[in-house]
């Protein structure tokens, strides 16, 4: 690669910087302002697509904050003890509605959610119909925040 110099008068503390850039890579002076010089052209080349990228971040940032209250409901409904395994096991809506095992003796719970309690688990409606009522309607919520971000 071929060189040239470029003279130029910076500021006094511009000078200091990248002495301190050059010591800290263990780069010569000459090295570190071409190094500088070169991460400064591309991110200026680049400035057009950093906008857009940083745009985008926001706009998913306000689409996380319409959606966090809906999450952190759903969060809070999960520890919910909504019935109990044949092993003895207390089940909550995590068990139930994420893992869909008991995590005790892996027994399968998607009969007890449909009302086939013939394995011996127990599901108490009363807690369950709430529950599930709770989380449709964040999940609707979050549903309609996502489609209306599109």
């Amino acid at each position: 690669m071929s060189t040239t110099t470029i003279y130029a008068r910076i500021p006094e503390e511009l000078k200091g910087a990248t002495d301190a850039y050059a010591a800290d890579r263990g780069m010569t002076l000459a090295n570190a302002v071409a190094d500088l010089l070169g991460r400064g052209m591309e991110a200026a080349a680049n400035e057009e697509s950093v906008k857009v990228l940083e745009a985008r971040a926001q706009e998913l940032q306000r689409e996380l904050d319409q959606v966090r209250p809906a999450l952190d409901a759903v969060c809070e409904r999960l520890p919910q003890v909504l019935g109990k395994c044949r092993c003895g096991r207390e089940l909550t809506g995590e068990d139930f509605l994420i893992k869909g095992v008991c995590p005790q003796c892996k027994s399968g719970l998607t009969g007890a959610l449909a009302g086939s309690a013939e394995n011996g688990t127990s599901v108490n409606r009363n807690e369950l119909t709430p529950f599930l009522a709770g989380v449709g309607i964040a999940l609707a919520v979050i549903f309609i925040a996502y489609s209306s971000g599109k």
